[in-house]
């Protein structure tokens, strides 16, 4: 018999600093988790900040509804845009070459 891999609740996969979709159109980051009484590990309770209106706000776990972007993937698009902006000025291109 084959036992299907059953993926954690989408809570348990949210992160610190990760952006959230909460409720239908409230994108906030991450910025804490409060756990319950009797499992502290599993949090019950969202710190987050809308990206929008730089609201502060808890929200129950049940309201968020989708990862929109880890953090580490965030990072990644950082670096992989300032290390691509970085390398096309030092390119020999008639663009960069008429800069001067």
């Amino acid at each position: 018999m084959i036992h299907e891999i059953e993926e954690d609740p989408l809570f348990l996969q949210v992160k610190s600093r990760d952006r959230v979709l909460v409720g239908k159109h409230e994108i906030c980051k991450v910025l804490s988790f409060v756990g319950v009484a009797r499992d502290p590990l599993s949090p019950s309770l969202f710190q987050v900040i809308n990206v929008n209106t730089g609201e502060i706000k808890f929200v129950h776990v049940e309201e968020v509804k989708e990862i929109v972007c880890t953090y580490e993937a965030e990072v990644q698009n950082r670096l992989e845009s300032s290390t691509e902006g970085l390398i096309s000025n030092f390119i020999p291109t008639v663009k960069n070459y008429e800069k001067r």
